[in-house]
């Protein structure tokens, strides 16, 4: 099973799996905006472990979301703001939770899912994406939260990773290698009319990413030798490359609007965060200090961006205006 993309995307963005006794307990990271963008969900190890908290933006109250010896990553909101998911290393096997974003008690357990990352929700809040090694290689499952329902989409040898849904909740996105290089995939929500949207022979698609509208997809490839950000139709044709240098571009993000994408790039030493505009035009950097500035996206209004840097010593949360302007460090406080 091929695991160079994970390890790639880990080394640069300061992402890797961290164990209990290696925590930093001051370190942020992973932020997801709520629906509303009143409110950040992320990781933090500020309990000793990593845990899943929300922030108010408004008035900087923090709740714990989670709390357990082991450690919880990667918190996606649901997009009717009801619930938070997350992925656990918990019960001896990673699993996923759900909770109610407003009450602690009720937590919905999804079930083993080794080797997790970020889950995707159904735009009606109903269902859960995920990746899963649990039958021994990574597939791609579908869970209703609500009930035990789990069904497995992808059946191979291969890798199937980092499945999205669509806008609509018509169609996945999906990673796979299952012709030997990591490509793009689209498959129906019953896992049915599984097609291929790249054809980069020995070369490596990642971060594959719906526009808001569902009619395109942006995407990294090194298919030129390093990664730059392309943009193709929603069926794959029509790929656009719209960065090119000699260094990586990584983690695209759209606008709310469809108009830009913000993106990581170490093009100038270390990573730092950019956008530019979907046709390839206007490219815009809005860091530039000598520290590791990644993990950015757009809030729901696209007025703001959020990013973690390791600018201060440790990952931290940061907050500015889509210019770039009024960078501030977000105040992250719990009073246990």
């Amino acid at each position: 099973m091929k695991r160079i993309l994970i390890i790639i995307l880990g080394l640069f963005f300061l992402e890797v799996t961290i164990s209990s006794a290696q925590v930093d307990s001051t370190s942020h990271m992973q932020p997801y905006w709520s629906p509303e963008g009143d409110q950040i969900a992320f990781a933090s190890s500020m309990s000793g472990n990593f845990e899943i908290y929300v922030i108010n933006l408004n008035t900087n109250a923090v709740q714990q979301m989670s709390e357990h010896p082991a450690n919880d990553f990667y918190p996606a909101w649901s997009p009717n703001g009801k619930y938070v998911a997350f992925f656990s290393e918990r019960e001896r096997e990673h699993h996923y939770n759900i909770k109610y974003a407003g009450n602690e008690e009720q937590q919905f357990p999804i079930s083993s899912a080794r080797d997790g990352d970020l889950p995707s929700w159904s735009p009606d809040s109903r269902n859960l994406l995920y990746h899963s090694s649990e039958d021994g290689d990574m597939e791609i499952y579908m869970r209703s939260y609500r009930s035990k329902d789990i069904r497995k989409l992808t059946f191979n040898d291969a890798t199937d990773v980092y499945p999205f849904f669509s806008p609509s909740g018509k169609d996945i996105l999906f990673l796979s290698d299952r012709d030997d290089n990591m490509e793009i995939y689209k498959m129906d929500p019953d896992g049915r009319n599984q097609k291929r949207l790249t054809f980069s022979p020995h070369s490596y698609e990642v971060d594959p990413i719906w526009s808001p509208d569902g009619q395109k997809i942006a995407f990294a490839s090194d298919r030129n030798q390093n990664f730059d950000i392309f943009v193709m139709n929603a069926d794959g044709s029509d790929q656009i490359q719209l960065t090119t240098d000699q260094h990586f571009d990584l983690g695209p993000q759209w606008s709310p609007d469809g108009k830009k994408l913000v993106f990581v790039s170490n093009r100038y030493g270390d990573a730092d965060i950019f956008t530019i505009h979907s046709d390839g035009s206007n490219l815009k950097r809005l860091t530039g200090h000598p520290a590791k500035d990644f993990y950015a996206s757009w809030s729901p209004s696209g007025q703001r961006i959020i990013f973690c840097s390791n600018r201060d010593g440790q990952n931290k949360i940061y907050i500015m205006d889509s210019d770039g302007s009024n960078m501030k460090r977000i105040n992250i406080r719990h009073n246990r």
